[in-house]
């Protein structure tokens, strides 16, 4: 075995995947699969799609074109980041449909189907206080019209939200339901059909489980929640569901002692590999402290009493450290090419 190593629980992942599909879509919701912390991973996301997920989501271009050539023409793909002006052509071949927020950007993708003799579908996000992407409320409605009458290579295909990106506002049914009232403003004054109604993301889901997800809505964004195995509204863990599909190794290349006991241990573990604040130690006794580009230091947990009994005293050189991972660190170990991956089934 080589290390650092990511080992990651393909069942766990399976059993993560059927129960929210399957929330989700006993409430009539779709799931979108979100897999772009995972680099276009095809073992994970052929999961996805074993488990009914049938539509798939990335915010890298490069990510969804390796989705392509794995899973062919048929596989819906949505790019979930609004596109670069400068990427509208690939985007259009690659991608069925992405969310989008600029009209100069919506123009590029209608003029770019247009030479590929193609339609592309747009979802329009929409603001509801993340302070991430999104057009205000009010100026939807002239968006749309906008489109109408300047792209006609793009079809408006629904309206999406998001919550808890980077703020740290929970999605509210109100906020939810603007996107309901929209689509009926939108139905009447214009003639289009919105088909979609994307409400969130993984800090949605308290809202599906607890039946409060407004009727209307058909379409959420998953990636946390199957990857991790909790809602990220309050990070949570999903009763049922698997919380440690994911967990890093890192071998242990230099043993400090102080006299007779261990004073602290450095592994082969790196910034370049997965930052130390998305990590922790799963065994209680120890905690990350500091990191250079490749190494991660490691001391005694707060609550040891003396040296005698700290868990760095079963530690040498050679062994073994295992961590479990946030959002982040999976993201950053599956994206890192040092970092070795290993799949349990």
């Amino acid at each position: 075995m080589s290390y650092p190593c990511l080992k990651i629980n393909l069942k766990g992942i399976e059993k993560n995947c059927r129960l929210i599909n399957g929330r989700c879509t006993s409430s009539g919701i779709s799931v979108v699969g979100v897999s772009k912390c995972l680099l276009g991973d095809t073992r994970i996301t052929e999961i996805f799609k074993k488990c009914g997920i049938d539509i798939l989501g990335d915010s890298r271009l490069e990510n969804l074109q390796k989705l392509r050539f794995h899973f062919g023409i048929s596989q819906e793909l949505i790019l979930l980041r609004t596109p670069m002006i400068s990427e509208a052509g690939n985007v259009v071949s690659v991608c069925q449909t992405s969310t989008n927020t600029q009209i100069e950007t919506v123009m590029a993708l209608s003029e770019a189907a247009l030479r590929a003799g193609r339609v592309h579908g747009i979802i329009i996000m929409v603001e509801t206080d993340d302070r991430r992407e999104g057009i205000l409320p009010g100026q939807v409605l002239p968006f749309c019209r906008q489109v109408l009458e300047n792209c006609p290579g793009v079809v408006i295909s629904g309206l999406g939200t998001n919550a808890r990106c980077i703020s740290e506002k929970h999605p509210e049914p109100g906020s939810i339901k603007m996107l309901l009232d929209l689509k009926e403003e939108i139905e009447r004054e214009l003639p289009v059909k919105i088909g979609i109604i994307s409400g969130g993301n993984s800090s949605s889901l308290g809202l599906v489980f607890n039946n409060l997800m407004p009727e209307g809505v058909n379409q959420i964004r998953i990636g946390e929640a199957i990857l991790l195995g909790h809602e990220t509204a309050e990070y949570k863990p999903i009763e049922g569901a698997c919380t440690d599909a994911f967990v890093l190794e890192a071998e242990v290349i230099e043993v400090k002692k102080n006299n007779e006991s261990v004073s602290g241990i450095i592994a082969a573990l790196g910034i370049q590999d997965c930052g130390y604040q998305n990590i922790e130690c799963m065994d209680p006794g120890l905690k990350t402290i500091n990191q250079s580009s490749d190494h991660t230091v490691i001391a005694a947990a707060d609550n040891v009493i003396s040296e005698d009994e700290s868990a760095l005293n079963k530690f040498k050189t050679g062994d073994i450290i295992t961590f479990k991972l946030n959002y982040f660190g999976i993201l950053a170990s599956m994206t890192s090419p040092f970092v070795k991956k290993q799949y349990l089934v």
